[in-house]
């Protein structure tokens, strides 16, 4: 009969092992998510969850071990939702699992456990520096704590919340960032009074001024010396907007470069307060190319129907003759590539794609891939559809009937792409996605047809 000892050094080799295979498995799908993409990393860290908890339920000697093991699981999905890395977190992580007995599992689990913590810490690449206008700052920059706020490329700030101070000054506290790609990121204390300002498609940031409030000045209840940011101001295309100290007679004030008006991020520093801040802008861009787009979903008839142009007819009048069924109409077509960045950009984006093509076999119609080409944003033209068919009417052929018809195609399908833009000599390239809304139009088809009903009353 098995000793307890020897159990419970059985359940820990076990266990030991079973750590060891659960954190090798980590380890290869985290790797493999860093090339692509998060999501895998979700798949991990659920085989992960399964595996862990169905060998701890045989290891019930251990308990530190459940702790650490939920520990992991809790906060690699924190860091897989949020890409931000909690360092007390971290340490707590790893303070538990170095709280397991054996040697190996320790030093597996915490490998594993930073791993992930890398992993959830690694957030699409950022823009570059290099495609960046130099920021203008303005505040306190020896003060508080630094942070910096950039979005992910080919993302830009949709919407900006700042928060003030509720006594007599007003001055600002901190600051949250929500991003086109959907993150948000944050700098400062997020408390007190609040106020928003949320771009739309296209709008671009015309203009935009700091304010500073002195610790010494007059109008401060302050009794820091040290300045502060006290009032940020813009201007778009469409509209003004302002938020912080109202009064700003003794504040002291900083235009900042906007550059292309494509506001990605900040840079800042803060204690209790907002003491240093100053926005990153992308430069004027001087290229901008979309390519290797790839459609979710073109073939079949998907969005085609077969339009009439028009009909006509001719009866025999005893003589023969040629009757011609001619006729022009004229139709507008269509080709607008939507991206929520691209829209926001000051130089036009060129988009390098095969455009979806109407085929024809008689009365079907269906998609083909077309033939690589190069479009803009938005394009369209007017087309002239013309027909022409002449049928002879004679005793023997009295009366035809004739319509002229076309495919008409209209697409309204999701794209993605790699997007390629160029500032100063810099260049960068990422993700993008959009919508492709297409409208085609094929060839006339004319048919004609025996009326036989009347020409028996004709001859008759």
């Amino acid at each position: 009969m098995m000793s307890s000892s020897t159990h419970i050094t059985t359940v820990m080799s076990y266990h030991c092992c079973l750590v060891a295979v659960c954190h090798s498995h980590m380890l290869t799908c985290l790797v493999l998510s860093v090339f692509t993409g998060r999501w895998l990393a979700w798949v991990g860290l659920m085989a992960h969850l399964v595996a862990s908890f169905a060998g701890l339920a045989l290891a019930s000697p251990l308990p530190a071990a459940v702790v650490a093991q939920t520990l992991s699981v809790a906060f690699v999905a924190l860091l897989l939702a949020s890409g931000l890395l909690a360092g007390p977190l971290l340490a707590a992580m790893l303070a538990a699992s170095i709280r397991l007995r054996s040697p190996a599992s320790r030093l597996l689990s915490g490998l594993g456990l930073v791993c992930l913590a890398l992993l959830g810490c690694a957030r699409a690449e950022q823009w570059s520096t290099d495609l960046c206008v130099s920021p203008t700052g303005l505040g306190a920059s020896g003060e508080g704590a630094p942070f910096t706020i950039l979005g992910s490329a080919g993302s830009s700030v949709r919407r900006l919340r700042l928060y003030r101070n509720n006594g007599r000054d007003g001055y600002l506290r901190g600051l949250s960032v929500f991003f086109s790609d959907g993150t948000e990121m944050r700098g400062g204390v997020r408390k007190d009074q609040f106020a928003d300002v949320e771009l739309s498609d296209g709008e671009v940031i015309t203009g935009m001024t700091l304010w500073r409030l002195d610790g010494g000045a007059a109008n401060s209840s302050s009794s820091s010396s040290a300045p502060r940011v006290a009032r940020l101001d813009l201007s778009t295309s469409e509209r003004s907007w302002g938020f912080g100290v109202d009064n700003t007679e003794r504040l002291t004030s900083k235009a900042v470069s906007v550059g292309s008006g494509v506001l990605v991020g900040f840079q800042g520093r803060a204690g209790d307060d907002l003491d240093f801040l100053a926005p990153v802008f992308l430069r004027p861009l001087s290229e901008s190319t979309v390519s290797d787009i790839v459609f979710e979903k073109v073939g079949g008839d998907d969005g085609l129907r077969l339009v009439t142009l028009r009909e006509g007819s001719a009866v025999y009048n005893g003589t023969d003759f040629s009757w011609s069924f001619s006729g022009s109409e004229t139709r507008d077509t269509s080709t607008s590539f939507s991206s929520g960045f691209t829209n926001s950009l000051s130089v036009s984006t060129t988009f390098k794609s095969k455009i979806p093509a109407i085929a024809e076999a008689g009365i079907s119609g269906s998609w083909s891939p077309g033939t690589s080409s190069s479009h803009d944003a938005h394009s369209g033209s007017a087309v002239t559809l013309s027909w022409s068919n002449t049928v002879a009417l004679s005793k023997d052929s009295p009366a035809v009937s004739c319509s002229a018809m076309v495919w008409e195609g209209r697409l309204n399908v999701g794209w993605s792409g790699t997007q390629t833009i160029s500032a100063g000599g810099a260049t960068m390239s990422f993700a993008t996605s959009g919508t492709l809304r297409h409208v085609a139009y094929g060839k006339v088809e004319t048919v004609c047809r025996p009326m036989g009903a009347v020409a028996r009353r004709w001859v008759a």
